[in-house]
């Protein structure tokens, strides 16, 4: 069995792949896109965070996706929209994703901007650019209700995390929840009126064709216009257009995007210029923790692959989009 794996993770996870796969053979992926080792006939590929940063790197790890010995692949990020995970699944290569792997970070940063709206960052900083000495009163944030939408890793950790700051928790999703964080569970069906019951909207959903789209003008009609939207998911869940009205038009307070529907976001967009819009590089899962919690759940499931038990976070065809709607 051939595993090939960037440099940084060969050097994080050798002991442990040796202990779970001693007879494993295992090619490193330099940050200048050479192998350490002979690539031909990987078995497994461990996409990590770090080849992101790495453009040599990626471009091999990409082509190592194509190869036909390929049995199993490790992705890096919980969303599983891009058109590769679908081509791979229908090769019959086994996808696990890295749901569950980014939540703190990105619970985090949630909460950071749940607080940049609340405690009204921007005016404090205009009003010392100004050297205005003026008090602002913000509402407490314990009247206030964090409506999550999906439920998966990142809205579990997002719900404790408000909930700990005494936030009354709505969340949404297809199946049941289950969780002492959340205060009320809507189905899929009931979107508007968590919507409409929510001071801050977090929107945590894979994007699938369920989902595309979803987040649509009707969706944003029933939010209060106190509301602040956040968008951690993909930018397809999302109609842009109707966004941007809403915002234009002050429908809602604002919005908070770590994604968009092209990224990098054009430079024409108009979601750039809005006040009441704050634009995030799709950034919010970065963490320097993020190789070591892929890597314990890379190692987990190395064992299970070895063993020919299922694995965590498998993916199937049905939470893929259909190939003539995949984003790049």
């Amino acid at each position: 069995m051939k595993i090939c794996l960037s440099e940084a993770m060969a050097e994080l996870l050798t002991p442990e792949i040796r202990r779970v796969a001693p007879g494993a053979q295992l090619v490193q992926l330099r940050p200048d896109g050479t192998f350490g080792g002979d690539p031909t006939g990987t078995d497994i590929v461990l996409f990590s965070v770090d080849l992101a940063h790495q453009p040599a790197s990626l471009e091999e790890a990409w082509r190592l996706l194509h190869s036909p010995s390929l049995s199993w692949v490790q992705g890096p990020a919980a969303g599983v929209d891009l058109p590769v995970w679908a081509e791979l699944v229908e090769r019959g290569v086994r996808v696990t994703s890295a749901a569950g792997v980014h939540a703190e970070p990105i619970a985090q940063y949630v909460m950071t901007y749940v607080l940049h709206w609340h405690r009204q960052v921007e005016q404090h900083r205009r009003q010392q650019v100004e050297h205005r000495w003026e008090a602002l009163v913000a509402d407490d944030l314990t009247t206030k209700t964090l409506g999550i939408v999906g439920y998966g890793g990142i809205g579990r950790a997002t719900a404790r995390v408000a909930a700990a700051f005494g936030m009354r928790v709505l969340a949404l999703r297809r199946g049941r929840i289950d969780d002492p964080a959340v205060d009320e569970a809507f189905g899929p069906h009931e979107l508007s009126a968590l919507m409409a019951g929510s001071d801050y909207v977090v929107l945590t959903l894979p994007l699938n064709d369920s989902t595309r789209g979803m987040v649509d003008a009707r969706a944003l009609a029933a939010m209060r216009p106190t509301a602040v939207l956040i968008n951690v998911a993909r930018g397809g869940v999302v109609d842009q257009a109707a966004l941007v009205d809403a915002l234009e038009r002050g429908a809602i307070r604002g919005a908070t995007l770590d994604v968009v529907d092209d990224e990098p976001l054009p430079a024409d967009s108009p979601l750039w210029d809005l006040a009441n819009c704050v634009i995030t590089p799709h950034d919010a899962g970065y963490s320097p923790l993020a190789g070591e919690r892929l890597g314990r759940l890379f190692v987990d499931n190395l064992s299970r692959f070895e063993r020919g038990e299922p694995m965590v976070n498998e993916v199937d065809a049905s939470q893929l989009p259909r190939r003539s709607d995949t984003v790049e």
